[in-house]
């Protein structure tokens, strides 16, 4: 497994079955995530069979998207080199455009949330965000 978060690599260093790569790139502070031209060359280097990817914000029309440009352009980096495609977000993030688009809806594969995004009442854009992911044959996970 391939990590380009700090965070995830110290969650999964000692997991019993998982063998760690840490790609390398300059750590982003607060999101502690890696970018940069390191990071671009290591993930362009690789096939993932599966790149997971938080997001900044997914919205309806104009697709995923990040806050940074950085991390926008090493999202789409593994995009590319993946077979298939997994978005994880918290409900917030529903019906939010960033300032970076990664990609069209129909580029991820499953899109894994909290279940209130389908909650009018707590996420107004959630129900309509979901139905448009389910309109661009994205499969959505609810926990």
């Amino acid at each position: 497994m391939a990590v380009l978060s700090l965070q995830a690599a110290v969650r999964l260093a000692d997991r019993p079955g998982i063998r760690l790569l840490v790609i390398g790139g300059q750590s982003r502070p607060g999101e502690q995530s890696l970018v940069g031209p390191l990071a671009l060359r290591a993930v362009g280097a690789m096939a993932f069979d599966v790149f997971v990817m938080s997001i900044g914000g997914v919205e309806a029309q104009h697709g995923w998207s990040e806050f940074s440009l950085d991390d926008a352009a090493v999202k789409q980096a593994g995009l590319g080199q993946a077979s298939r495609t997994i978005a994880v977000a918290d409900a917030t993030k529903l019906g939010v455009r960033a300032f970076s688009q990664v990609a069209d809806l129909g580029a991820v594969d499953t899109f894994v949330t909290d279940s209130a995004a389908d909650d009018l009442a707590t996420h107004p854009n959630g129900p309509e965000t979901l139905a448009a992911m389910w309109d661009a044959d994205v499969d959505i996970v609810l926990i």
